[in-house]
C-alpha cells in the first residue's frame, strides 16, 4: 500500500479550511474504497500506455483489473471498458507533449512522479500523475478515473501542491516561470485547467497553505466546520464535535415578527440543513461502525435491515419456467439498453459518433445550492422559453 502524507494533497482543499482536520483524521485507521482501488488500478494502466510499456506488462495490469471486476460486480464493469474509457486520456496527454516538443525539442514527460511540497507544509508530498517540462512551462496532469461530480483544477489546492513539488523537484535542471495545471476525468468528459506564473503559485502557498499548515501543528488545532467535511470524507466527519455543534446551533437574528424566520435566519438554516443531511448519514456510519467492533452505545443496537428478494440463477429460473409451461416471452421485457450501457458497448468514440447527435440532456429540476457552488445559476425564463 502507498504511504500517503500526513498534510496529504488531496485532501488540502478541506484541511486549508479546517485545520483541525489533520489531528481528527489521525485519530481514524486509513480505509479504502473499491472505487479508490479501481482508480488505482486505471493509474497503473494510463501509465503503462502513455510510457509505452511491453505487452507482458499490459496483460499483468489486465489480469489485475479482471480480478479486481471479478471481486467487485457491483460495479460492473471490464478491463476492455476501462482501456476504451482511459484512451482520450492519452491521446490528450500525448497532445500536451507534443505541442511542447514543437516549443523546446529538449522537452520530457514523466508519469507517476513522487512529488515533494514540504517546504510548504511540513513531511508533504504525493504522487503526479504527468510531468510534462519544456518551453518554459510546467505541465502537471492529474488523472480523475471517479464518476462523481466534476473537479475543477482552477483554485484546486491538490494540483497546485503537486505543482509546486514538481517545480521543486525540476527547478534546478530546466528553466522554466510558468505552470499549467490540468485534471483529467473521462469518465465524466471533464478536461478542466489552470495556468499561472511560479511566483504567483508559491505566492499562494506561502499565503493560504503554509499558514493552515501551522495552525493544523498546534496542539489544539482550531476546527471550522463546512461542506467540505463531507466533500473531502474527513474521517471524523460523524464523530466531530466543532461539526455537531455547529449544525444543532442555529443563530438567531433580530426581525420584524419573531414568529417568522429572517432573511439571515433562513440562509443560516438553509446552509445547516444541508449540513445536517450529511451529517446524519457520517454519524449514522460511525455509530454503526463502533458497535460492530464491539464499543456499546447506549440505547443503540444492529438489526437486520430490508432486503428485496432475487433470483439466485437466472438461467434455472427460465429453465424452470419454461420447464413449467410458461412461453419464454413472458418472462422477458423487451426494451432498448440504457445511454451508459449503449456506450459502454459502442465506446465513447463510437457512441459520440453514430447516436451522439440522437442524445439530449434536458435540463435538470431547480434545486438549492449555496452561492458558493461551481454550477452557473438556474434561468427558469430561459428554460421556459427553450420548452
Amino acid at each position: 500500500m502507498a504511504k500517503h502524507s500526513t498534510f496529504s494533497a488531496s485532501s488540502a482543499d478541506r484541511w486549508i479550511h479546517c485545520p483541525g482536520s489533520v489531528h481528527m483524521a489521525s485519530l481514524f485507521p486509513p480505509t479504502t474504497t473499491p472505487a479508490a482501488e479501481e482508480g488505482t488500478l486505471a493509474h497503473a494502466l494510463a501509465a503503462a500506455l502513455i510510457e509505452g510499456a511491453r505487452r507482458e506488462a499490459l496483460d499483468a495490469i489486465e489480469a489485475q483489473v479482471t480480478s479486481f471486476y471479478s471481486a467487485h460486480p457491483e460495479l460492473s464493469d471490464t478491463f476492455t471498458n476501462m482501456l476504451q474509457t482511459i484512451d482520450p486520456y492519452i491521446d490528450y496527454v500525448n497532445r500536451e507533449y507534443q505541442e511542447s516538443l514543437a516549443r523546446d525539442p529538449a522537452a520530457v514527460l514523466l508519469t507517476e512522479q513522487r512529488v515533494d511540497f514540504s517546504d510548504v507544509v511540513p513531511g508533504g508530498f504525493g504522487t503526479s500523475d504527468v510531468v510534462i517540462i519544456g518551453g518554459g512551462r510546467v505541465t502537471v496532469i492529474d488523472l480523475k478515473y471517479g464518476k462523481g461530480v466534476p473537479v475543477s483544477a482552477k483554485d484546486n489546492p491538490q494540483i497546485r501542491l503537486y505543482a509546486i513539488g514538481a517545480i521543486n523537484a525540476y527547478n534546478l535542471v530546466y528553466d522554466f516561470d510558468r505552470v499549467k495545471m490540468v485534471i483529467y476525468q473521462p469518465r465524466l468528459d471533464s478536461v478542466t485547467e489552470e495556468e499561472m506564473a511560479v511566483d504567483a503559485l508559491r505566492e499562494w502557498a506561502g499565503a493560504v497553505v503554509k499558514p493552515a499548515a501551522e495552525l493544523a501543528t498546534l496542539d489544539e488545532p482550531p476546527y471550522h466546520p463546512g461542506e467540505w467535511c463531507a466533500s473531502h470524507f474527513c474521517p471524523g466527519a460523524g464523530a466531530c464535535r466543532a461539526r455537531a455543534e455547529y449544525i444543532l446551533a442555529l443563530e438567531r437574528h433580530s426581525g420584524k415578527d419573531p414568529a417568522l424566520l429572517t432573511d439571515e435566519e433562513l440562509s443560516d438554516a438553509l446552509s445547516r440543513a444541508d449540513a445536517l443531511q450529511k451529517w446524519a448519514k457520517a454519524l449514522n456510519s460511525y455509530a454503526l461502525g463502533e458497535i460492530q467492533t464491539g464499543h456499546a452505545i447506549p440505547g443503540w443496537k444492529i438489526v437486520e435491515g430490508r432486503s428485496n428478494r432475487r433470483f439466485t440463477d437466472e438461467d434455472q429460473v427460465v429453465a424452470a419456467a419454461v420447464g413449467a409451461g410458461y412461453s419464454k416471452d413472458l418472462l422477458y421485457t423487451a426494451s432498448l439498453i440504457g445511454i451508459t450501457e449503449m456506450e459502454k458497448l459502442m465506446g465513447k468514440k463510437q457512441f459520440k459518433a453514430i447516436l451522439g447527435s440522437l442524445v439530449v440532456k434536458p435540463a435538470g429540476d431547480p434545486k438549492l445550492a449555496p452561492e458558493s457552488d461551481r454550477r452557473p445559476a438556474f434561468n427558469q425564463a430561459k428554460t421556459e422559453f427553450d420548452d
